[in-house]
């Protein structure tokens, strides 16, 4: 192979690997489709130039590798990126995921074609105010083996997708049965490690198993303040998270005060770390850029 062949083949090689794995920008066109598609508006909490594409390798159900696309904001991005690559290496099978402008933004669609989605201007389901997907910082993973279920004050459960009652029952080892698989109990320390503590399958009702996310104030702090300064505060609510499950282990995440407590008490505070840092953005800039200080008081409660 002569020197031209061999820098063109290098220079094929990077592409391909780039365009199947790692972090990008959504591009104009893709934001105009994101338009069309009703999962983007101008009055959106944020545009498309806070959006990164997440584009990864995963395992599907019949233990294929296929290739996976989600779109959350800037700043979770990279961490994104990690979850992705731990459920790969653990061979978490994932049925498929696709930005959820291939379903126009409905919700519903994508759920009953069990896939795996992140960013989608919408309120919260059943309500008015936005759900945490309209921010980029809530994943929903698998919707058939981990269904949202609703209760009516009767007792009566409503599964979405409506297939997802098949996997009302949780546990994975079951006499007679086949393991199941898929189910986001078993990555809920994967995605904890990496700052989406949040699981809805901790709620009461509705329960979503399907859905990972940071705090409302995160959602509302990280859209607030610029790229930079978001990505900062993220990394380091990270390493808070790390730091305190390194220390004390993870068997009392019940208890756990994340890294906004731990901030709003530096602070001497108890105004959101929204609001303070629209008053005095400099104050929680040096709280955050101080190194924290991790104790068994300061990570739990």
């Amino acid at each position: 192979m002569n020197k031209i062949h061999l820098i063109g083949s290098l220079i094929l090689g990077l592409c391909s690997a780039s365009a199947i794995a790692g972090v990008s920008n959504v591009t104009p066109s893709q934001c105009q489709v994101m338009t069309n598609k009703n999962v983007m508006a101008p009055n959106a909490p944020i545009q498309c130039n806070r959006l990164k594409n997440v584009t990864f390798k995963h395992y599907d159900f019949k233990g294929k590798t296929a290739t996976g696309q989600i779109v959350v904001l800037d700043a979770v991005a990279p961490y994104v990126d990690h979850i992705f690559t731990e459920l790969y290496q653990q061979r978490f099978p994932i049925a498929q995921a696709k930005p959820i402008e291939n379903y126009s933004g409905d919700d519903i669609k994508s759920m009953d074609a069990n896939n795996t989605s992140a960013f989608n201007y919408r309120p919260i389901t059943g309500k008015s105010s936005l759900s945490l997907h309209a921010y980029g910082v809530a994943v929903d993973i698998n919707p058939l083996q981990n269904p949202f279920v609703e209760f009516t004050s009767w007792g009566t459960a409503t599964f979405k997708p409506l297939k997802g009652h098949e996997y009302s029952n949780r546990m994975l080892q079951r006499l007679g049965k086949e393991n199941r698989k898929g189910f986001a109990e078993e990555v809920i320390n994967i995605f904890a490690k990496n700052g989406f503590i949040y699981w809805g399958g901790y709620w009461d009702t509705p329960i979503d198993f399907q859905h990972f996310q940071t705090s409302r104030d995160m959602a509302y702090l990280m859209t607030t303040m610029p790229t930079k300064e978001a990505s900062l505060f993220f990394s380091h609510y990270v390493d808070w998270v790390q730091s305190c499950q390194q220390n004390y282990g993870t068997k009392r995440m019940n208890e756990f005060k994340d890294y906004t407590s731990y901030l709003q008490a530096e602070l001497k505070t108890t105004t959101s770390l929204n609001r303070l840092y629209k008053v005095n953005p400099n104050a929680v800039m040096q709280a955050i850029n101080k190194k924290a200080q991790v104790s068994q008081t300061r990570c739990f409660k």
